[in-house]
């Protein structure tokens, strides 16, 4: 791995342990930074780990008393673990990997991309009403006011960018960016099958014209994963998710 790889995948393993902690933060119930780890010791909201693992297993003391009664208590709701590195083996503590994926970045877009293609147009998210349509639109499903994930209190953030493709007053595809340093990160992609490769290069130029300059990071698996190579990015490492 080149010097430049391992810096972006410190960069993105980062800017995804904050990302989980905000939407956290943003539900009441922030977690914690460790050296090497973040944890989250109740419920998180859906999705969310309760573990990120922020240094390869060989750097990280699993006996920490914290990481260790985390691993061996036996809570009374689901957990899950993000292995950064996809180095750790949590089968002991009663784990199962739930999947595997890959690290990406893209280097800061440049050129700006035409972003009018027919009748599609591209926005950012700003108001409520917006931001309610667009987690409908990303979870395909009617989302009651106390089931939602994403709160308007996201909105005011300025590292947080949530940008959608309308056709007519409908969204049809979207994804969210969260700046970090040096960064910024690309996280719940949605875009219908057929054109996804199009909206993808719509994606990266929002995330571009919303923090120009920075590279883009995330992470992807199958069929998502071959869309974003296609679409600039390149792998970084591989990441694993345990669910128990």
């Amino acid at each position: 791995m080149h010097m430049h790889e391992s810096k972006y995948l410190t960069l993105a393993i980062q800017n995804n342990a904050i990302w989980c902690d905000t939407i956290c933060r943003a539900h009441g119930l922030p977690g914690e930074f460790h050296e090497g780890y973040w944890i989250h010791q109740r419920p998180t909201p859906r999705y969310y780990p309760n573990l990120v693992t922020l240094s390869p297993a060989s750097a990280l003391n699993l006996q920490q008393a914290e990481l260790a009664a985390f691993l061996m208590e036996k809570q009374a709701y689901g957990v899950s673990v993000k292995d950064s590195f996809a180095d750790l083996d949590p089968a002991a503590f009663g784990f199962q990997q739930l999947f595997e994926a890959q690290w990406i970045m893209r280097p800061a877009p440049t050129a700006s991309i035409h972003l009018t293609k027919g009748d599609l147009q591209w926005k950012q998210i700003v108001s409520e009403d917006e931001l309610r349509k667009w987690e409908m639109a990303w979870s395909q499903a009617e989302v009651a006011a106390h089931e939602r994930l994403f709160g308007q209190a996201l909105l005011a953030d300025a590292d947080i960018c949530f940008v959608a493709a309308y056709k007519g007053d409908q969204i049809v595809a979207g994804a969210i960016g969260n700046r970090t340093t040096g960064v910024v990160g690309l996280s719940n992609l949605f875009a219908p099958e057929q054109e996804a490769q199009s909206y993808w290069e719509g994606i990266v130029a929002m995330l571009a014209s919303c923090y120009p300059g920075l590279p883009i990071v995330g992470y992807e698996q199958d069929e998502s994963l071959m869309q974003a190579l296609q679409a600039g990015f390149t792998t970084l490492g591989p990441l694993r998710v345990w669910v128990r």
